[in-house]
């Protein structure tokens, strides 16, 4: 079959990071049962050339993922695509789809929605098609029923050797070159983007992880990911990887292994991951440093305990505080994820925030989000008891959501400006100011982030 799998289109044409995983992995499966893969990167063209390439891939399938934010822009692509080709296949899934697949089914004309992981799902799916058999019994859909009414299959059970899922399908993307996508600022360019995990041991009121992923933590073995690093490195030439997993180091054997892999196989290589600040030590911060790792992300969100405590982010000012000492010491940059607008947010936990700061000296703290209010998340499912926000929100507007339970708009806006000067202020030197203001331009402009690719990496 051919099949067609499209990421989530953007209408903020700026060079993406890396590219989409999600519809690679889902072509590596496609493409190792035997199937012809065109795979197109929503973030880098617009719907009339997707459309355009679509139907030069004569498809039999067509795959969308549609995220929340951008869902408008997936309803305008289906139109579209239902105008040039209406008999094909369509099937969407993704985060939005997997939590309101029936607003998938009121607003395109897909014959079917996968529910959460899709690997499985979308090779059964195939399968069938292939076959010329009914496919609305395969498990983890959601189908049409009478008068358009969702239908769920059964649910599928997660993927449990997560070793066997194909390896992602890069060359499907036409043209394809790390070196087209900006990759991540601390390291050299090109930067390829791995993911050795699925799921997320913690379960913060803020995140959809565990909805989407499950609750259970399942890994990659260190050996099944050193060959992937082994084929980006020596066959895709990267020069440095991002590990995209929601905490790396979860498992700290496991870490360990593959930091020692990298050095045996004398990689010179570059990395960056995330990690929750309860999960290292010096032991694994010094292995990590000597086989590369020159930055690590951290959720630390807010410097209040209160604040902290409120959202279940199972970690205290103290455990930020040692985590952030610990990389310095072994000489690991640090960046730190901040929100504005987590339940019970006041000057008052803002200004704790500022204090951590100064006090934990990150490379950069990366921005100040406004909390969103995400499908599938605990602080969404408050808002919708309390009637701040309605299902159907999603349907009527292409909108971003955000937490306005406590605060109107503008005061979560002063608030943020509060927090990010306060910060440019701790810091010495011009740098923290430009940056700062740069910043504050980039949230009232967003359209702006087309010239991102010409501010220094330092600046980011």
């Amino acid at each position: 079959m051919n099949v067609v799998l499209i990421s989530n289109p953007t209408n903020q044409f700026h060079k993406a990071d890396f590219p989409p995983p999600g519809i690679a992995y889902l072509g590596g499966t496609a493409r190792r049962a035997g199937h012809k893969v065109l795979l197109i990167d929503g973030q880098r063209w617009n719907i009339s050339k997707i459309v355009e390439d679509s139907c030069a891939a004569s498809p039999d399938l067509i795959g969308i993922t549609c995220w929340t934010i951008g869902r408008g822009l997936v309803w305008e692509l289906c139109e579209e695509l239902k105008k040039k080709l209406p008999q094909v296949m369509l099937v969407i899934g993704g985060p939005h789809a997997t939590m309101h697949p029936e607003h998938i089914l009121q607003k395109t004309h897909a014959q079917a929605v996968a529910i959460g992981e899709g690997e499985e799902t979308f090779l059964e799916l195939l399968t069938v098609l292939e076959k010329g058999e009914d496919f609305k019994s395969i498990p983890g859909l959601v189908v049409r029923g009478e008068n358009n009414t969702p239908v769920f299959t059964t649910s599928r059970h997660s993927i449990e050797n997560i070793d066997t899922i194909a390896r992602p399908y890069y060359d499907g993307f036409q043209d394809f070159n790390f070196a087209d996508y900006e990759g991540f600022p601390a390291l050299p360019h090109p930067t390829a983007s791995i993911i050795t995990s699925r799921g997320c041991v913690f379960n913060c009121s803020y995140c959809a992880s565990v909805r989407f992923w499950g609750r259970r933590w399942r890994f990659r073995t260190a050996e099944n990911v050193l060959e992937e690093i082994r084929y980006l490195v020596e066959e895709k030439k990267v020069k440095s990887l991002y590990f995209w997993d929601d905490n790396f180091p979860v498992d700290k054997q496991r870490a360990i292994t593959i930091c020692q892999g990298i050095i045996d196989n004398g990689w010179s290589l570059q990395w960056a991951c995330s990690s929750h600040v309860t999960m290292l030590n010096l032991e694994i911060l010094t292995k990590m440093k000597k086989s590369g790792c020159r930055n690590i992300d951290f959720g630390v969100e807010s410097g209040s305990d209160r604040i902290l405590k409120r959202i279940n982010k199972k970690q205290t000012r103290q455990d930020i505080i040692r985590a952030f000492d610990l990389t310095h010491e072994v000489g690991i940059a640090a960046r730190a994820y901040l929100i504005v607008g987590n339940m019970g947010e006041d000057e008052e936990s803002i200004d704790e925030t500022i204090e951590l700061i100064s006090r934990i000296q990150p490379r950069s703290s990366i921005g100040a989000a406004l909390l969103m209010l995400l499908p599938g998340t605990d602080v969404y499912k408050e808002a919708v008891e309390k009637g701040f926000i309605k299902e159907d929100f999603w349907l009527d507007s292409d909108a971003i959501a955000y937490n306005l339970m406590e605060h109107s708009l503008p005061e979560l806006k002063k608030l943020r400006k509060r927090l990010m000067w306060g910060i440019a202020k701790s810091k010495k030197g011009i740098k923290p100011k430009i940056t700062y203001l740069l910043k504050s331009v980039f949230y009232e402009f967003p359209i702006l982030a087309i010239f991102r690719s010409f501010v220094p990496k330092k600046l980011r």
